[in-house]
């Protein structure tokens, strides 16, 4: 612990050092009346210090003398602002450098116009499909699967439907957390056994958002079918 925190306060002291030979006031400078600055470096634990200079970068002024600078090698950000925005960086900062999520996928193949009545629990997939657009009689559910998986990994999952055996596989890619939900990057293919792939795709899904993620009839004696999926992080 001595040693990290002997490595900490050489990283803030040379960190402050360039600051000032940039040559902008330092702490216990007045500057433009809007009070002392300061200089804090923050030691980041999961994000990349690149990712945490976009986040915080709208909290640093350059028009009062605020500047930021990172090291890659000692995962540290170090920024000079007034007081008060560098307890504001702090608490942004505490929010996002957080472990990634894992992702829940719950995923949901439907058959369009197939045989008999709708189910009246497929009403949220109709109300999701575009106006005007992949709009059919009716809707029965053939299977749903269930994965999960992590930022940067690879999903695969054989899916018995009525009638049909189904592969839903793909990649999960960048998982974004933010105040009140979040976003992943997601690559899906829907293959069925004796036809093989049906459709592929990539989109950015919210957290809790349906998705329908496309439609097709790769068979002319079956109905076309549609492959939803629902996103949710499961922080740790």
């Amino acid at each position: 612990m001595r040693a990290r925190a002997k490595l900490l306060s050489s990283v803030a002291v040379a960190a402050e050092l360039a600051l000032i030979a940039g040559g902008a006031l330092v702490a216990g400078c007045q500057n433009g009346g809007y009070g002392d600055l300061e200089v804090q470096t923050f030691q980041l634990e999961y994000i990349e210090p690149d990712a945490a200079y976009q986040i915080i970068d709208p909290y640093v002024f350059r028009d009062r003398g605020g500047m930021t600078s990172i090291d890659n090698q000692t995962r540290t950000i170090t920024v000079r602002e007034t007081p008060e925005m560098l307890a504001r960086i702090e608490q942004v900062l505490e929010t996002y450098d957080q472990p990634a999520p894992s992702v829940k996928l719950h995923f949901r193949i439907i058959e369009a116009n197939g045989t008999g009545e709708s189910d009246p629990a497929l009403q949220d997939i109709q109300d999701a499909l575009p106006t005007g657009v992949f709009r059919f009689r009716n809707y029965r559910q053939l299977a749903e699967a269930v994965m999960m998986g992590r930022e940067w990994t690879s999903i695969r999952q054989r899916v018995a439907g009525v009638g049909a055996r189904f592969y839903v596989e793909g990649q999960i890619g960048a998982v974004r957390v933010a105040e009140g939900g979040g976003t992943v990057q997601l690559e899906v293919s829907l293959l069925l056994e004796e036809h093989g792939t049906v459709f592929e795709t990539a989109v950015n899904a919210r957290e809790g958002q349906l998705l329908i993620l496309g439609s097709a009839q790769p068979d002319p004696q079956r109905g076309a079918l549609i492959l939803a999926v629902q996103v949710e992080l499961v922080r740790p």
